[in-house]
C-alpha cells in the first residue's frame, strides 16, 4: 500500500467516519449494559442448565478463548497497519502454514499472505476513539482446547463459529498443532489462531466486551459438541478456580524460565512473578494483611456459585434426579478454598521465616554449656 495513497470517502463501503463511531452491533450487552452474570443465567432454560451441570459436576474440558487487540503504535498508523501484517506472518509461520479466509478458501505461501493484508484496507481505520486514541486495527483472538483434541474437527468449529458471528468481516485464520506447527517447541494443544478486521464491509466497527466473550465460549462449546468434542464453558468461578489466569506472553515466559532452570543453567526469574513476589512481601513486612477490593468479589462470586448450585440441587431433588442432585451437592464440597497468589508467597514467608528461627533455637540448644 503506498505510505501517501489518498483514499476516496465516496469508494462502495466507505461510511462517514462519525458513523463508524458511533455504530454499536445490537447485542445483548449492548441493549442492555448492566446486564449482570445472575440475568445472564436467569435467560436460560433449565434443560440448557441441567446439561451443564452435568458437564461441569465431570470436568469437562472447558474452552479457552483469548481476544486482544492489534497493537497501537505511537508511531503512527502506517507502523499499526505492518503490525498487522506481522501477526498475519506470525500465525501464518510466514507462509508455511496454510490459512483459510472468510470465504472458506484455503491460502498457502508468503506472497498470498501480503495480498490478503493489502486487501483489508486497513488505512480506513484513521479514526480515534473517545480518549483521542488510535483505533486498533483489528483483533487477535485465540481458540484452544486441550491436548489430543481433534484438530481438524476442532478447526471445524472455529470456522463455523466465525462465519456466524463474524458476518461481513475479514478475518483468516490458522491452525497449530504439536505436530504441523515448524515453530521450535510448540505447544502440545491445538489452538486456532485468527485475525479479525475491526471494521466491516460497510465500515461499522465491532466492540467485544465481557458479556460477548461469556456468549462466544458458549457458541464455541456447542460447536465442538456438534462434532462429538465434549466441552464446556463456565467461568473460574463457577469451577472453583481463584487464582487469575495467566496472559500467554506470561505463560511463555514461565516456560522458558523452567526449561533454562532444567538445562542447569541461572536465568534472571521472570519480572511480571518477581514484582509481585516483592509487593507481597513489603505488605507483609509493612503489616499490610487487610483484604483487598479483588479478595472481596472473589469471596462473594463464590457465595454466589455455591448458591446457584444449592438452588439447582434442590430442583433437581424435586423432580427426581437424585443422582446428579448428589453429585452437585458432592461437587460443592470438594471446592477448593479460596486463595490468592499474594497470600500464598505471605504464608511461605511466614513458614520460611518460623523454619529459620526453629533451626537458630535447635543450634543453640546444641551448643556446649559454658
Amino acid at each position: 500500500m503506498p505510505k501517501h495513497e489518498v483514499f476516496a470517502w465516496e469508494r462502495p463501503g466507505r461510511r462517514p467516519a462519525i458513523q463508524r463511531l458511533l455504530y454499536r452491533p445490537q447485542t445483548d450487552a449492548y441493549l442492555n449494559p448492566k446486564s449482570s452474570r445472575s440475568t445472564w443465567h436467569e435467560n436460560r432454560d433449565w434443560s440448557t442448565i441441567k446439561d451443564q451441570l452435568r458437564r461441569t459436576v465431570r470436568r469437562a474440558p472447558e474452552v479457552v478463548i483469548s481476544v486482544k487487540g492489534s497493537r497501537r503504535s505511537s508511531d503512527g498508523y502506517q507502523a499499526a497497519i505492518e503490525g498487522v501484517l506481522r501477526y498475519m506472518m506470525y500465525i501464518s509461520r510466514s507462509g508455511q502454514l496454510s490459512t483459510i479466509n472468510e470465504q472458506g478458501e484455503q491460502l498457502n505461501g508468503r506472497e498470498t499472505v501480503r495480498d490478503i493484508h493489502a486487501s483489508w484496507d486497513l488505512d480506513m481505520q484513521r479514526t480515534r476513539g473517545a480518549k483521542d486514541e488510535v483505533l486498533h486495527p483489528s483483533f487477535n483472538i485465540i481458540f484452544s482446547m486441550p491436548a489430543k483434541t481433534d484438530p481438524e474437527k476442532m478447526l471445524e468449529a472455529v470456522q463455523a463459529f466465525a462465519s456466524q458471528r463474524f458476518q461481513g468481516h475479514q478475518y483468516i485464520l490458522a491452525l497449530h498443532t504439536r505436530d504441523t506447527d515448524p515453530a521450535d517447541d510448540p505447544p502440545e494443544h491445538p489452538h486456532v489462531h485468527l485475525i479479525l478486521r475491526a471494521e466491516d464491509v460497510n465500515g461499522r466497527r465491532i466492540h467485544i466486551r465481557k458479556t460477548d466473550l461469556r456468549s462466544w465460549r458458549e457458541d464455541f462449546a456447542s460447536q465442538l459438541r456438534a462434532r462429538g468434542i465434549e466441552a464446556n464453558a463456565t467461568s473460574r468461578a463457577e469451577r472453583g478456580q481463584s487464582f487469575k489466569s495467566k496472559s500467554g506472553a506470561e505463560w511463555h515466559v514461565q516456560r522458558r524460565y523452567e526449561e533454562a532452570l532444567r538445562q542447569g543453567r541461572n536465568p534472571d526469574p521472570p519480572k511480571a512473578r518477581t514484582a509481585r513476589f516483592q509487593e507481597a512481601a513489603k505488605e507483609l513486612q509493612d503489616g499490610l494483611s487487610e483484604t483487598k477490593p479483588w479478595e472481596t468479589a472473589m469471596a462473594a462470586r463464590r457465595r454466589d456459585v455455591l448458591r446457584d448450585l444449592a438452588i439447582n440441587a434442590t430442583k433437581l431433588r424435586q423432580e427426581g434426579d437424585n443422582e446428579l442432585a448428589d453429585r452437585v451437592e458432592q461437587f460443592m464440597q470438594d471446592l477448593p478454598p479460596l486463595d490468592s497468589e499474594r497470600r500464598q508467597v505471605q504464608r511461605a514467608l511466614v513458614e520460611q521465616v518460623k523454619k529459620r528461627l526453629q533451626e537458630r533455637d535447635k543450634g543453640r540448644q546444641n551448643e556446649p554449656q559454658r
